[in-house]
């Protein structure tokens, strides 16, 4: 059958060294998979050119043989890269990687494709098997003629550099925590988007440069459609942007009155293709940090608004669950030659709404309705606004609309969404360098990956601190580049009051920002300032009513502070709205071991759905229930599973069975290895029989406690 594209032999090549499948058939494995996740991917049936032949090295000449020349007049062709398959006298190398980089670059098509949301991608598409020497890397740049950019399926621990197997799909030893599932998932989307813009190519249309590939600053003008996407930006900040400049003169009221406070909701993406979620999504977050930037206006934050989103949930109740009065959603659909906005305001004790419109328009006249979806809502809110002036940062349409591509990747939190992210935002960075919040969202990303162990914590954190540290270079005034800094100075560098400093930079820039109120409740429960923390985990609450990873922090810290029956009420309402949600059951369970109930503890604990937090937790309940068997295996499976990880959890285990010298052992264990745990250290009811000890005061000094 042949491809899905006139003219075409095959969609897929697949070249390899046949040496590298005959271990343990990894690469035909890998196809194999390829092809279902291909059939789950694709309504049509797509061709995959794979030659299981067991010999290397036949027809070692210069010139394609003729037969082979038809099978690489494929759509996508993808490299098996090894320690082996850059090598300049292999047939693999020779006759499959440089052939098709020669033809595919003098078709019709040309090698490098640009996507529908405007981006470039290569119809090579590299699957890295092994941690490659600098001199294959250079070799493979060389003939691209720009920088590698590949899929990786590499286990990699220390002293071993070989194929991520599909059965380890969760592997905990793996220190790139790379999910083989995900990659194969990766390697079919982007076929999928690659495919789709071959088949977007007008016949005579002028191909994409490798320039465009390598260097973003190089491409040609964005399509239509992405200066349409960005005016829809526009659109949508200038009328957020009207509310500082409108006037209507009523009074003044505070933010807990009945007409200033409100919620946005995700504005939906109704476009036929459903391509523009994310863009959608940045919209309406963009507009919600402009609201909340009007001092008289009760914001709802973004983690409890968007909670509601893809439900069909009545309105009133939305209101009543986010304590609001209003509602702002709205809805973008665009088309060939027309772009539909809607956008309604809703009075949330009736539902009815109060203001509402649908403006149809050619794409020309797009700037033309801004004024008066911007006039409307001023007047429907009837908000008499301070006069300090919205700082509207001036963006390259192209550098945001990646950056929205980006935020929406990382809200997702997944290792491979974040590392979407990271390329997504130095992408934006590539294009527009003084853009401050990609700088800031780069920091936040490059600090997750080193928190949850993706990336060696001293290089992740380097990179976080110099992008924050970018970020405040370029617009000391925003908040993003501080509160970027300070979640570094508290996570790796224990600098506490350094980290204290810029957190009340964040607030003070921008009162609203739940990521800086958040830390800085957690820099308080760290200090052990327990009422500080609560108030803040309460203001938090506020303005994130829904966000259950709040409600477990509060918790935990109403815990330090021996208020157990307020702890156990914040986990059961977290549990209501969020059963399954990581460490909740967990945390619960242990709130009734301190109340003196094992038995309800295991129950709770059992349910726990994160491995390491709930075996943790058994070994404490069985320990203090007096099931000295189970204590002890789960115990000895706890260390030889997570020591490397979790040094300052095994402490708190030996904290509960009263052992002092297998304490201090594991806190300094946990010192070695930067443990987030530590800052957890005040008050923690495992760990405080042990205050006395000299130990104790010595090992805070460490902390700079």
């Amino acid at each position: 059958m042949p491809s899905i594209v006139p003219g075409y032999e095959y969609d897929i090549f697949i070249s390899y060294r046949h040496k590298d499948n005959k271990y343990d058939g990894w690469v035909s494995e890998f196809v194999d998979n390829l092809k279902k996740e291909i059939a789950a991917t694709f309504k049509e049936e797509l061709t995959v050119y794979f030659d299981s032949n067991p010999h290397d090295g036949l027809l070692e000449t210069q010139v394609v043989d003729k037969s082979l020349e038809g099978k690489l007049k494929c759509l996508i062709f993808i490299p098996i890269l090894s320690q082996t398959y850059c090598d300049p006298n292999s047939y693999a190398w020779k006759h499959e990687f440089c052939a098709f980089n020669k033809l595919a670059s003098s078709d019709q098509f040309g090698m490098y494709i640009r996507l529908a949301n405007g981006n470039v991608n290569s119809r090579i598409l590299p699957v890295r098997i092994h941690e490659l020497d600098d001199q294959d890397h250079k070799l493979i740049e060389t003939e691209l003629g720009g920088t590698l950019r590949s899929l990786d399926f590499i286990y990699r621990t220390p002293g071993v550099n070989r194929p991520l197997r599909a059965h380890e799909d969760q592997p905990k030893e793996n220190l790139n925590h790379t999910y083989y599932r995900d990659q194969i998932n990766k390697v079919a989307n982007t076929i999928k988007k690659t495919i789709a813009g071959i088949r977007m190519m007008r016949p005579g249309a002028e191909k994409i440069t490798a320039a465009a590939y390598t260097n973003p600053e190089a491409t040609h003008k964005p399509p239509g459609n992405r200066k349409i996407i960005f005016g829809i930006a526009v659109m949508l900040i200038l009328l957020v942007a009207a509310l500082y400049y409108f006037r209507e003169g009523w009074p003044a009221s505070s933010a807990q009155s009945s007409g200033n406070s409100i919620a946005v909701l995700p504005f939906a993406d109704l476009s036929q293709e459903g391509d523009q979620e994310y863009f959608s999504d940045g919209l309406s977050e963009e507009l919600l940090n402009l609201l909340a930037r009007i001092p008289d206006l009760k914001v709802i934050s973004r983690t409890s608004a968007f909670s509601f989103k893809g439900k069909n949930e009545d309105i009133r109740d939305i209101g009543k669950k986010l304590g609001v009065t209003h509602i702002l959603e709205g809805s973008v659909r665009k088309s060939t030659d027309k772009i539909r906005i809607t956008a309604q305001l809703i009075h949330v004790i009736d539902g009815s709404h109060i203001w509402s419109k649908t403006y149809d328009r050619p794409l020309g006249d797009i700037f033309n309705i801004q004024d008066e979806i911007a006039s409307a809502v001023v007047h429907e809110l009837k908000l008499t606004l301070a006069g300090n002036e919205v700082h509207m940062r001036p963006a390259n349409s192209e550098a945001y609309n990646l950056y929205l591509q980006g935020r929406y990747f990382f809200a997702k939190h997944r290792q491979g969404d974040v590392d979407e992210a990271i390329d997504l935002f130095n992408q934006a960075i590539a294009i527009d360098n003084s853009m401050a919040d990609a700088w800031a969202a780069l920091s936040l990303a490059y600090a997750s990956h080193a928190n949850n162990g993706y990336i060696e914590p001293a290089e992740g954190f380097e990179k976080a601190r110099s992008a924050a540290t970018k970020a405040i270079s370029l617009a000391d005034e925003l908040a993003s580049g501080h509160y970027a800094l300070a979640s570094i100075l508290a996570a790796y560098d224990w600098n506490w009051q350094g980290a204290q400093e810029e957190f009340r930079k964040a607030i003070a820039r921008d009162p609203s920002n739940i990521g800086a109120i958040n830390g800085m409740a957690n820099l308080a429960l760290t200090m052990g300032e327990f009422d500080q923390a609560i108030s803040l985990f309460n203001k938090a609450l506020e303005l994130d009513p829904l966000r259950t990873v709040i409600k477990v922090n509060l918790a935990m810290t109403l815990m330090h502070a021996n208020r157990l029956d307020e702890a156990e009420q914040q986990l059961v309402k977290a549990l209501e709205f969020n059963p399954n949600f990581p460490t909740a059951h967990y945390r619960l369970g242990l709130i009734y071991l301190l109340q003196g109930n094992a038995t309800k503890a295991i129950e709770q604990i059992q349910k726990e759905v994160v491995d390491d937090w709930r075996m943790q937790g058994l070994a404490m309940a069985y320990y203090m229930a007096g099931n000295q068997r189970e204590a002890d295996l789960m115990l000895k499976n706890f260390i030889q599973a997570y020591q490397q990880v979790s040094a300052f959890q095994i402490a708190e285990i030996y904290g509960c069975r009263n052992d002092a010298n297998e304490v201090f052992r594991w806190l300094e264990t946990a010192y070695r290895q930067r443990d987030g745990g530590l800052s957890t250290l005040a008050g923690n009811p495992w760990l405080s029989p042990f205050e006395k000890d000299p130990r104790y005061a010595e090992f805070k000094q460490k902390l700079n406690l």
